[in-house]
């Protein structure tokens, strides 16, 4: 048996970002690029919105600079409840499932009772009469 994690790393750069009036991930691509790091939209889009696997230490070490912060400040070590983790039993790293509400299905119920031999299609409707051509 595994043992379980206790503490968990909680990715904070939104929380930064925000914090620094930083509202883009273009403003931070075009920070990042005047301090001489390049990076792609989508991997920089991709750092902010989910806890990165691996991230490069030039690219953290251009972050905190930016930021003007900490390692600590990026990277939280939270305390993990036991019985929070996934259904394959890992961690699930902070990330919380919003509950959906469930559905009901609503059957509508007509207001009259009809008969067998009612005509359900509706009033019978004749087209505009056409002008003879002259």
């Amino acid at each position: 048996m595994e043992p379980k994690l206790k503490k968990r790393l909680t990715w904070r750069l939104r929380v930064m970002l925000a914090e620094r009036n930083i509202t883009t991930a273009t403003e931070l691509k075009r920070r990042l690029e005047s301090y001489g790091y390049e990076i792609t939209s989508s991997q920089l889009t991709r750092i902010i919105r989910e806890r990165p696997e691996r991230i490069s230490t030039d690219l953290l070490d251009h972050l905190l600079a930016i930021l003007r912060c900490e390692v600590t400040d990026l990277l939280r070590l939270d305390p993990i409840d036991q019985d929070q983790g996934d259904d394959d039993g890992q961690p699930s790293y902070g990330v919380r499932k919003p509950e959906q509400p469930k559905k009901t299905r609503i059957r509508r119920v007509p207001d009259i009772e009809y008969e067998d031999g009612d005509d359900l299609t509706g009033p019978k409707i004749s087209p505009f009469p056409i002008p003879p051509r002259k």
